[in-house]
C-alpha cells in the first residue's frame, strides 16, 4: 500500500475469496483496505490478519455498546493486525474512551455522521456534539460523508488537525475531488470498485481526481 494514495477500499462483500482477489489486485495503488461485518461473520476475524499481509486493514465494525464490551471488540481486532477501528460515539463518552483505550497504537475513527439518509433523523442534529466529545477523548480521525459536502465542511471547520475519512463515494454520490476539495483527508469506494468490471482502473481513475485536487491546492 502507499502514502501517496487518499484511497480506502471498502470490501463490503460476504466472500473471503473475492476480498483476497480484489486486494491483489489493487493493494499496491492504495492506502488502506476497509472491512465489515459481512466479510467478518463468514470468513471470522482471522481474515484480518491475511489482508494485513497487504497492508493497513481498517476495521468497520462501528462499535456501540457498554465499555466492557467495547474493549473486548476493539482488543480483538488489535491483536487480530488491525491497523485502524471504526466506532460510534452516540453511545457516549465511557464507551468511546474504552475503544481508544483498548485501541493501543491502532487507529480509532469516530464516526459523527453518517452517508445515507437515514443520519438526518438522528445523528446529523447532535453531530457537533459527538465531535466535540471526540475531540475532548483525543480522538485520532473521525468519519464524516463524502456525499454531504455542507456537513463535511461543517466537521472540517469544527474538528481542524483530525484527520476525516468520508464514505459516500462513487455509489452513493459523492465525488472524491469534491470530498477532499471540502475537508476529507481520506475517501471510501466500495461499490464502484469491487462491483466494477476494472476494479484497478476504477482505483486508478479515483487516484488521478483526488491527485489533481491536492496538486492544485500545493
Amino acid at each position: 500500500m502507499t502514502d501517496n494514495s487518499r484511497l480506502i477500499v471498502a470490501l463490503d462483500i460476504g466472500s473471503p475469496d473475492k476480498a483476497m482477489e480484489l486486494a491483489r489486485e489493487v493493494y499496491r495503488e492504495i492506502f488502506a483496505i476497509k472491512i465489515n461485518w459481512p466479510l467478518l461473520m463468514v470468513a471470522g476475524v482471522g481474515i484480518i490478519s491475511e489482508l494485513s499481509s497487504y497492508g493497513k486493514v481498517i476495521c468497520d465494525l462501528k462499535i456501540a455498546d457498554i465499555p466492557n464490551t467495547n474493549s473486548l471488540i476493539t482488543s480483538n481486532v488489535r491483536e487480530n493486525g488491525g491497523w485502524g477501528i471504526i466506532t460510534h460515539t452516540f453511545t457516549g463518552s465511557d464507551s468511546l474512551g474504552a475503544v481508544i483505550d483498548a485501541a493501543g497504537d491502532m487507529k480509532v475513527f469516530a464516526v459523527v455522521s453518517m452517508s445515507h439518509p437515514g443520519s438526518d433523523q438522528f445523528i446529523n442534529p447532535v453531530s457537533m456534539d459527538l465531535l466535540r466529545m471526540a475531540v475532548k477523548q483525543k480522538i485520532r480521525g473521525v468519519i464524516a460523508p463524502g456525499n454531504d459536502l455542507v456537513m463535511l465542511r461543517k466537521i472540517r471547520e469544527a474538528g481542524k488537525g483530525l484527520m476525516i475519512v468520508s464514505p459516500g463515494i462513487g455509489a452513493q454520490g459523492g465525488n472524491p475531488a469534491d470530498a477532499i476539495r471540502n475537508g476529507s483527508d481520506y475517501v471510501i469506494a466500495g461499490r464502484s470498485i469491487y462491483n466494477s468490471e476494472d476494479p484497478l482502473g476504477e482505483v486508478r481513475r479515483i487516484n488521478s481526481a483526488v491527485s489533481s485536487v491536492i496538486h492544485n491546492e500545493v
